[in-house]
């Protein structure tokens, strides 16, 4: 993957994990230090673009879609990470504001399935659990 990084995308990641939704912060909970088996940046600048959550080993990256975001848009910009080798998964912030954790569990266990069809490596045994 290329390292020019374009550097307005780097100054937007910086201020955007200083300040995630509610649904980024659980999302990271499960996904920071490693603790599916996969490593997970955060706020992730690529090109002119900024993934909310990337696995470079899975070359996958998670999107929070907020009520916000335009559909035309992201399927541009999904086209172009796809083109460097990148899968988009998008995931909807308000299954992360239910009371219920199973919608966003699921979330997880689908993120760690990604991880490992795209990777050819199993996750942590115990993820999950």
């Amino acid at each position: 993957m290329p390292r020019d990084r374009h550097p307005t995308s780097r100054d937007l990641a910086r201020a955007s994990r200083k300040g995630p939704s509610v649904a980024e912060d659980i999302m990271w909970e499960f996904l920071r230090a490693s603790r599916t088996g996969f490593k997970f940046r955060r706020e992730h600048p690529v090109g002119e673009f900024r993934i909310d959550f990337f696995c470079r080993e899975a070359m996958l990256g998670v999107e929070m879609d907020g009520e916000q975001h335009d559909a035309n848009r992201d399927a541009t910009r999904d086209k172009e990470l796809s083109n460097l080798g990148i899968l988009i998964h998008r995931i909807p912030n308000r299954r992360f504001l239910l009371l219920d954790p199973t919608p966003y569990q699921d979330d997880v266990a689908t993120v760690v399935n990604l991880c490992e069809q795209r990777s050819g490596r199993k996750a942590f045994p115990d993820v999950m659990t």
